[in-house]
């Protein structure tokens, strides 16, 4: 592959070589157990140590049904805490939890099924399933698995299949993306290049349990350092979300740009605690940046990814400029002027998987993505 402009921000430290992506999300919630971990606002609480005797409840549930590492278990789950919990227990046990949007009808849902091979179905009611031969396990069943005795968590190779993911399709037919157990601690490079996140934050996201951008920003990474996630419960309009956020006493905001517009249209309430914004998604309109620093004299910090790699460009707090990460080695390919990022960064996908086998598309040394819209305005390369 042909370069126009490189740029390396230096190695980034390897994960233990006996890892597990479950517990090391609930590390740091062992030292403070009592402490609330998702806070669903005015409906639920979960503190840390009852959020992962939960999550390894569940997963000896899973393995009780007679399933083996590697099983595959589809997702059809709502915006409910049994998502990240089920997604956790899974993971917990070397099972691979494959998350997938509700909306899907059965014909849709149908072929991804196929792609994945699934040992068995969680869903709620009223989902559509796949047509498909797996076993399914309700909601209700699935929350009395809670109660079940802790598993032990299955240490292995970081770099072994962790989760699937399908991409959203936009630039063709949806793909499964799939990711190692290692992609979770190159998340790291987000905490202070993108998020500036703390144990002591409060981060509230006004996506869905069951949207990655939700699920990763919004739960895993608070829940890594020890943070409170919080969630708006079902049915928060985004002209509701400035006074819930000032109740909160949230310290970060995180949503998609669309979210960011509706919010201005309605009256602004006062933010206090609020430090900045995060947004991602989708690209941040200059105005709507603008708006919000106006009203609120808070920033809005943005970030670009994707689903074979998460987000690994972004600003930072003190600097709206939108470079790569610390730890990312990242490139301008020369004739399209794509995105590309280097094979070794620890949060790119194994590849994308098709009925047991992964394959990892590269140029050479790299992986190039399909966008071009962020390479003018990263400031890494201008």
């Amino acid at each position: 592959m042909k370069i126009a402009q490189a740029f390396d921000r230096g190695p980034f430290p390897p994960p233990p070589p006996s890892f597990n992506m479950a517990d090391y999300v609930m590390q740091a919630g062992r030292q403070s157990p009592d402490k609330i971990a998702l806070d669903i606002l005015g409906t639920e609480q979960w503190c840390f140590g009852a959020l992962e005797r939960a999550v390894l409840g569940v997963a000896t549930g899973f393995l009780e049904t007679g399933l083996t590492a590697g099983d595959r278990i589809l997702l059809r789950l709502g915006n409910t805490v049994d998502f990240p919990i089920a997604f956790l227990a899974a993971l917990a046990v070397d099972l691979v939890p494959v998350p997938t949007s509700v909306q899907l009808t059965q014909a849709e849902i149908t072929p991804l099924c196929r792609i994945v091979q699934p040992k068995l179905i969680l869903a709620d009611e009223g989902v559509a399933l796949p047509d498909y031969d797996a076993p399914v396990l309700r909601a209700n069943a699935l929350r009395t698995l809670r109660r079940r005795p802790a598993a032990r968590y299955r240490l292995g190779d970081p770099n072994r299949l962790g989760y699937i993911i399908f991409t959203s399709g936009t630039s063709g037919t949806a793909q499964a993306v799939a990711h190692a157990h290692r992609a979770v601690w190159a998340r790291q490079m987000m905490f202070d290049d993108w998020y500036g996140l703390t144990a002591e934050d409060r981060m509230l996201h006004a996506g869905a349990f069951n949207w990655t951008y939700t699920l990763g920003t919004g739960l895993i990474d608070p829940w890594t350092c020890g943070a409170t996630a919080l969630i708006a419960p079902n049915g928060t309009s985004s002209k509701e979300l400035m006074s819930l956020a000032h109740a909160a006493r949230a310290s970060i905001f995180a949503a998609a740009p669309g979210v960011f517009r509706q919010m201005l249209k309605g009256p602004v309430s006062a933010m206090p605690h609020l430090r900045h914004a995060l947004s991602a998604g989708e690209k941040l309109p200059e105005k709507t940046r603008d708006n919000w620093e106006a009203y609120t004299g808070t920033s809005i910090l943005e970030a670009f990814g994707m689903s074979e790699c998460s987000t690994f460009l972004s600003a930072s707090p003190g600097s709206s400029d939108l470079v790569p990460q610390k730890g990312r080695h990242i490139a301008l390919e020369a004739q399209t002027q794509a995105i590309a990022v280097h094979r070794s960064d620890p949060g790119l996908m194994l590849g994308y998987y098709n009925s047991g086998s992964v394959s990892l598309p590269l140029k050479g040394e790299w992986f190039v993505t399909a966008d071009t819209a962020h390479a003018s305005d990263t400031g890494a390369f201008t």
